[in-house]
């Protein structure tokens, strides 16, 4: 398997993941934090409360 081939499966597994986690969590992702030792990652969404 070349190495172009190999990181493009690796971007559409990562791409799929982001997906899936989207669809399981979409009702409750109006905020979405990831926080590590040295900075921390934040989106936040305009949410309709329903």
């Amino acid at each position: 398997m070349t190495p172009l081939k190999t990181m493009l499966g690796i971007v559409l597994i990562v791409c799929l993941t982001i997906v899936i986690f989207t669809f399981i969590n979409r009702g409750r992702l109006c905020e979405l934090s990831i926080k590590s030792e040295h900075q921390e990652v934040a989106a936040k969404l305009a949410c309709i409360a329903g």
